[in-house]
Parts: C-alpha cells; sequence; structure tokens
C-alpha cells in the first residue's frame, strides 16, 4: 500500500472496512476509481465491480433502499483524494468562509438543497459538487455512517455544523 494520505496516522487496521475499500480505490485501483467518478447515477454505479466488492466488505445483505445509498455513497467516496488533516465534520468544512471577507465555501441555499435531499441520485450529485469545492478532502469513516442514516437527526446536526462555521453577516449601522 502506498503513503497514507497527509495528515492521516492511525493504523490501516483501526479503520472501518469502508475507509480500507477507498484506499484501496485510491492505491490498487485507479480503473474502478475513474469508472466510479465517470458514474451519473447510482444505478450506474450498482453495474460496477468497485461497488459490488463494497458490498462484499461490507459483509451483508442490504435492503434496496440500503444498497442505493452505498451505491451514492460509493461514488461519492470516488471523489476523495485525501482525508483532512484536522478532525472536523464535512458540513463545517462546508460552511467555513472562502477567505477574508467571503462567504462559505459551499453557499447557503447548495446547502440547504443537500439537507432537503431524499434521492440518492441526487444526494450524490450534490455531495460529489461539496466534495470538489472542499478541495476533494472529506473524513470517509464520518461521511459513511452520516450518509446511511442521513436521517433528519444528522441533517440537524450537519445543520448545526455547517452554521456554526458559516461567516456570521454584518451587523448593519
Amino acid at each position: 500500500m502506498s503513503e497514507l494520505p497527509r495528515g492521516e496516522t492511525a493504523s490501516v487496521e483501526a479503520h472501518s472496512s469502508v475507509w480500507r475499500w477507498w484506499r484501496s480505490l485510491c492505491d490498487e485501483d485507479r480503473a474502478g476509481r475513474a469508472e466510479l467518478r465517470r458514474c451519473a447515477t447510482v444505478t450506474e454505479v450498482a453495474f460496477t465491480a468497485p461497488y459490488q466488492r463494497l458490498l462484499q466488505w461490507l459483509g451483508s445483505r442490504l435492503g434496496e433502499g440500503e444498497a442505493k445509498r452505498v451505491a451514492a455513497i460509493a461514488a461519492v467516496l470516488a471523489h476523495i483524494d485525501r482525508e483532512p488533516q484536522e478532525e472536523s465534520s464535512l458540513a463545517r468544512r462546508m460552511g467555513s468562509p472562502r477567505g477574508e471577507g467571503q462567504g462559505s465555501v459551499v453557499s447557503d441555499s447548495r446547502f440547504r438543497h443537500l439537507l432537503r435531499n431524499e434521492d440518492p441520485d441526487e444526494l450524490m450529485r450534490e455531495l460529489i459538487r461539496a466534495i470538489r469545492q472542499l478541495d476533494r478532502t472529506a473524513s470517509v469513516d464520518p461521511l459513511f455512517r452520516d450518509l446511511m442514516r442521513w436521517d433528519e437527526r444528522t441533517r440537524v446536526r450537519w445543520a448545526r455544523d455547517y452554521y456554526e462555521a458559516a461567516p456570521k453577516p454584518k451587523k448593519e449601522k
């Protein structure tokens, strides 16, 4: 296995099956990773060998809804090049300022659209866009857990993280 991404210090054994699948995709299966990156729908993802391998790594039978979520997650993870150096939620990083006096990395309206999404295809597209805006950096295991759950509680936590990190509007005089 090649060098771990910047900021990675824990042993590979300490990571989940999903993280190990992602690392193998980045290190050993560049063609599979490229194939996943080209997929526009969860159905297209379901026809790929890397997705089928992820299902095997997870080691369980999934219902149709869960299998679609895993397909969307597989496509999103294929767009991640590295994990962030500091542990921070994806939503917090989306809300963080782009620069001095600028708005959030991911706009408020785009973030709210993402939170309202239940459709796996649309959620996949929105998250891929957000990952790209974050320089293809995200924490794999927490993202997987959140997206597998993707319930009201998770979305409320994401909203809290985003708005805590978002630049505060300047008060008018």
